[in-house]
């Protein structure tokens, strides 16, 4: 054996320990609940970070003193774990900034938050490793900064207790979601994607659309829905649907361009998309202090409306191409849906358990052995010994991408709150919006965008929620309303450039250029740009109100919606002038208006302008004739 391949051995043995040494403790916790919660979120950080030393390597040729470093920084953070266990009470009970701190302690957390930063540099890139590495250059020198960015100052022990001694940084709540909810859903997807619940998924999307024109590009937006609930990350759900979708896209006759970035929008739509929506969304419900089925219920109708934004997109774009879809075959789809109907189940009992109370934990892994068991009955869905463990090894890997930029998340959150920087961020906002609702929610889009350039949508959704949400707050906006817009623009980060991860993955998948992708994506995204000013000025979008003011809100935004999707395709049933999708475009932007006078004068507008182009297009057909 040579020594590359003895290396990579090493590594992949080394994995399967510290993945299923990590699964074992979530399991363990879940069922057992003395763990201190530094104990626990320590323990989770730490394997994830060990992880990351064993997947991701410090050379590409991986030669031997990277090996040997790489392997030491995992093995520090297996022994992290034991350092927390062993000192876990110790934490719990002294007084933060009172009692001593020991020498042992100061090295443990120097070299923890150290390899941390670099376990986030390897695994997320320089983006939010830069971003991590300001702040905590800002604890140490923004003493020294005029004006209002300085603070009193934090002394070195501080900080070090701060985010490494209490649940206030690196152990916060960001980690605390990831530890008690996200782990487990993230095995929970890594087990659907192990049955044939992909082949359920794009079957039913397929049957879904099957009479509908342009159905090969709506079937990607169904099953980016869809496979949201697996991948529990944009980029990979953009992967793993594109691969399956885009090229019937593409055969079909949709341009590559247009295709790619359908698929990129889908793709970060799918954690906007209940009942298994992204890590924010647990996230936005801890810090809300509402129940994740609560959550659902407000995603709701946006997320239908995302849905339709997308599916008017592509229908109009099919009309303007002309595209006519290949006939599909109706009983053997019929047969596959049939055939694995019942890996539906599962996800049914999962939010029947939500809505009657129980725990995140507790649905995810009673539903999880309910998968598990039913896969047994039938051969190609049956999970062997070794299958079940391979399946729980890639699910704690897959938990990495969101265990990492949650705990870094809590460094830089950690420092918002302690230095006071996140309310004198957000006191600025208010005061440069002078009490201008419009103006404040788009200052706060630029920023939730900003701030989500490649990163992940939970540690944008986090950092923003702590300056942004407050801010919105004063202007009068509802917590939960305030929240839902900062989680729409951190999902939207994802396919807005300059770094936009989903649009990138996409242009990856269908071979197109990325940053004309990109643009591509984001124009195409202006429609669903709406959704979130709509419901901050109309809350009934998000079930708020009575059953009239939501179905008159439906209403209005549903017909605004078209109209922008006319705009921009600029066909509805032949090419639209440009001077009627300028028309189009500024109706769509009244009718989110909330006030009965332009929401009438709106829909009364685009009834004629559609009486008009349908009018024009009977000219049209009578001068062929």
């Amino acid at each position: 054996m040579n020594t590359t391949s003895t290396k990579k051995s090493i590594r992949s043995n080394t994995l399967k320990i510290v993945a299923l040494l990590w699964v074992t403790f979530q399991f363990y916790i879940a069922f057992y609940i003395g763990i201190p919660t530094i104990v626990a979120r320590t323990v989770h950080v730490a394997f994830a970070a060990s992880i990351v030393y064993l997947t991701n390597p410090l050379s590409k040729d991986d030669n031997h003193y990277a090996f040997i470093l790489d392997m030491l920084c995992s093995v520090f953070f297996v022994g992290a774990t034991i350092f927390a266990i062993y000192n876990g009470e110790r934490y719990l009970s002294r007084m933060a900034y009172i009692d001593p701190v020991f020498l042992f302690d100061k090295i443990m957390a120097i070299t923890f938050i150290v390899l941390l930063i670099e376990a986030c540099r390897r695994v997320l890139g320089l983006s939010m490793t830069v971003v991590v590495l300001v702040f905590i250059s800002y604890v140490f020198f923004g003493s020294s900064l005029p004006g209002v960015f300085r603070h009193r100052g934090i002394d070195f022990i501080s900080f070090i207790e701060l985010q490494f001694m209490t649940t206030n940084g690196i152990f916060g709540t960001a980690s605390g979601v990831s530890v008690s909810t996200v782990f487990y859903f993230m095995i929970f997807g890594a087990f659907l994607s192990a049955t044939p619940a992909g082949k359920l998924f794009i079957s039913l999307a397929k049957f879904a659309t099957r009479k509908a024109k342009g159905g090969e590009g709506k079937t990607t937006i169904i099953a980016c829905g869809l496979f949201g609930m697996i991948s529990g990350a944009a980029s990979a759900n953009v992967a793993s649907t594109g691969m399956l979708t885009y090229p019937a896209m593409e055969k079909a006759g949709f341009r590559p361009l247009f295709a790619a970035s359908v698929l990129a929008i889908a793709g970060a739509g799918g954690q906007l998309i209940p009942p298994i929506m992204g890590a924010a969304a647990f996230l936005m419900a801890d810090l809300v202090g509402v129940s994740y089925f609560n959550i659902i219920l407000y995603a709701t109708i946006p997320s239908i409306l995302y849905i339709m934004s997308l599916y008017f997109l592509v229908h109009f774009e099919a009309k303007r191409c002309n595209i006519i879809s290949e006939p599909v075959d109706i009983p053997d789809l019929k047969k596959q849906i049939r055939n694995y109907f019942y890996l539906l189940v599962p996800l049914v009992i999962l939010v029947g358990l939500i809505a009657t109370g129980k725990s995140l934990m507790y649905s995810a892994v009673l539903s999880l052995i309910v998968l598990v068991v039913l896969c047994t009955f039938k051969a190609d869905s049956r999970l062997s010994f070794m299958k079940i463990l391979d399946t729980l090894i890639k699910g704690a890997v897959s938990a990495v991408i969101i265990a990492i930029p949650c705990a870094i998340a809590g460094i830089i959150v950690g420092i918002l709150t302690h230095t006071g920087l996140g309310l004198k961020v957000s006191s600025m906002i208010a005061a440069m919006a002078g009490g201008n609702l419009l103006l404040a929610l788009f200052l706060s889009m630029l920023m939730v965008i900003v701030l989500g350039m490649g990163m992940p949508t939970s540690a944008a959704y986090i950092m923003s929620a702590v300056i942004l949400a407050p801010a919105l707050q004063k202007l009068g906006v509802m917590p939960i309303v305030a929240h839902m817009f900062i989680f729409y623009f951190a999902n939207l980060s994802m396919i807005t450039p300059p770094v936009a991860l989903a649009s990138y993955t996409a242009a990856g998948v269908a071979k197109t250029p990325f940053w004309g992708t990109g643009i591509e994506a984001f124009k195409l995204s202006m429609v669903i740009f709406l959704i979130p000013y709509i419901f901050v000025f109309s809350p009934a979008l998000l079930g708020i109100g009575t059953p009239l003011e939501i179905l008159w809100v439906v209403l209005t935004t549903s017909v605004g919606l078209i109209a922008m999707a006319i705009a921009l395709i600029g066909f509805y049933k032949y090419k639209v002038p440009m001077v009627m999708r300028f028309v189009l475009a500024a109706l769509s932007i009244m009718l989110i208006i909330p006030q009965l006078t332009t929401d009438i004068i709106g829909l009364a507008a685009f009834a004629a302008t559609i009486f008009f182009l349908s009018r024009e297009e009977k000219k049209l057909i009578a001068s062929d004739l």
